[in-house]
C-alpha cells in the first residue's frame, strides 16, 4: 500500500512557497519601493560591516572546533575569500533593484493608460499584444465555421493560456468595482462557444459580490480574476523581456563627496545602532574567549569599545525614520 500523506505535505509546501514568492512579486510592482538615499561611503561601508559581521560569526563557530588562533586564522581566510563572491552578488542585488525601478516606472505609466481606455475594445487591444509576449499566453485561431455563429464582442478574445483554450474578457475599470453583470456576461459567451475556462481583465477591482459569484461556480466554469494588482505585475513581467538587465544607472545616487558630514552620515545613523551594538557584544565575548593575555585580544577590545561609542552616538544623534518607507503609490489616490 502506498502512502501519499508525505508526497501531499510536500506538494502543499511547494505551493504555498511558491504562493509567497508571486505575493513578494507583486510587492516588487504594487508597493514604491524604499529610495536608496546612501552616498557610496554608506554603501561600501555596510558592505564591509557584513563582511566583518560573517568573519565574527565564523570565528565563533571555529573557537569551538580549534584553539582560537587557528580560528582566528582560518576565519580571517574565510572573510578575505568571500569578498569577491560577496561584491558580485552585492552588484547583482543593485542591477536587479535598477531593473525593477525601471519596470516600475513603466508600469505606472501603463497604469494611468489603462485608466483613460473607456472602451472595452480598445484595452484589449492595448493589453493583448502585451501579455501575448508572455510565454504561458498565446493567440488561438478561430474555429473553421460561419463566422456569424462565432463572432465575439468586442473586449473578448480567444487565447490559449498554459495549454489550456480561454477566454479573455477586459472589462474597463469606470471608476468603479467590476458588479456581477459583467461574470454574467462572459458565461453566456463562455456558454455559446464552449468554453469552461476564461479570465476577467480589468484596471480596476472586483466587487465582493463578484469574486463570492465567481467562487460558487468552480465546479462548474473556471474563471480567473485579474485585477489591476496582477494585472500590472503581468505588463511588468511582458516588459522584463525587452529590458537590459545589466544597466545599472538608473537611480539616482548621491555624489561621492569625500567630506566629513558625508562620512558623518554614512556612519552615524539611528537604524545601525543595534547593529554596532551587536558587533560590540560579539567582540567582547572573543577578547574574553581568547584571554587578556593575548596580543590579538586587545585589538578585540579595543574595537568593541569602538562600537559600543558608535552604537551610543547612532542612539543620541541618529534621526529616525517618521514616513513610513512604503506607499501605495500605484493605488489611486483617495
Amino acid at each position: 500500500m502506498k502512502i501519499k500523506f508525505p508526497r501531499q505535505v510536500l506538494y502543499l509546501a511547494y505551493r504555498t512557497w511558491q504562493k509567497r514568492r508571486q505575493q513578494g512579486e507583486f510587492l516588487r510592482y504594487y508597493l514604491k519601493p524604499k529610495e536608496d538615499s546612501r552616498n557610496k561611503i554608506a554603501r561600501w561601508l555596510d558592505f564591509y560591516i557584513t563582511i566583518i559581521t560573517l568573519g565574527l560569526l565564523s570565528f565563533a563557530f571555529f573557537t569551538v572546533l580549534w584553539p582560537a588562533q587557528t580560528a582566528l586564522y582560518v576565519s580571517l581566510f574565510f572573510m578575505i575569500a568571500a569578498i569577491p563572491g560577496a561584491a558580485k552578488i552585492h552588484r547583482k542585488r543593485l542591477q536587479k533593484e535598477n531593473l525593477h525601478r525601471r519596470l516600475r516606472s513603466i508600469v505606472e505609466g501603463y497604469r494611468e493608460k489603462l485608466k483613460q481606455l473607456e472602451d472595452a475594445e480598445e484595452l484589449a487591444s492595448f493589453i493583448w499584444p502585451l501579455l501575448n509576449k508572455l510565454s504561458q499566453f498565446e493567440q488561438a485561431q478561430p474555429p473553421k465555421r460561419k463566422k456569424g455563429k462565432f463572432k465575439l464582442p468586442g473586449g473578448v478574445i480567444r487565447a490559449i493560456y498554459r495549454n489550456i483554450p480561454v477566454l479573455i474578457s477586459f472589462i474597463p475599470s469606470a471608476g468603479k468595482p467590476v458588479d456581477v453583470s459583467a461574470v454574467h456576461e462572459l458565461l453566456g459567451i463562455m456558454k455559446k462557444q464552449g468554453y469552461r475556462y476564461a479570465l476577467l481583465v480589468t484596471p480596476g477591482e472586483f466587487a465582493p459580490d463578484t469574486i463570492r459569484l465567481v467562487a460558487s461556480l468552480r465546479n462548474q466554469y473556471r474563471i480567473a480574476l485579474v485585477p489591476e494588482k496582477e494585472l500590472l505585475y503581468l505588463l511588468a513581467q511582458a516588459e522584463k523581456l525587452t529590458q537590459p538587465a545589466d544597466r545599472t544607472e538608473t537611480i539616482e545616487i548621491t555624489p561621492f563627496v569625500l567630506s566629513l558630514k558625508a562620512l558623518k552620515k554614512a556612519v552615524i545613523d539611528y537604524k545601525k545602532g543595534r547593529l554596532y551594538l551587536v558587533t560590540g557584544a560579539l567582540l567582547t565575548v572573543f577578547y574574553f574567549i581568547l584571554g587578556p593575555g593575548n596580543s590579538v585580544s586587545k585589538v578585540y577590545l579595543f574595537l568593541a569599545a569602538a562600537n559600543l561609542v558608535l552604537a551610543l552616538l547612532c542612539l543620541v544623534f541618529g534621526q529616525r525614520e517618521t514616513v513610513p518607507p512604503d506607499i501605495h503609490d500605484l493605488l489611486q489616490e483617495t
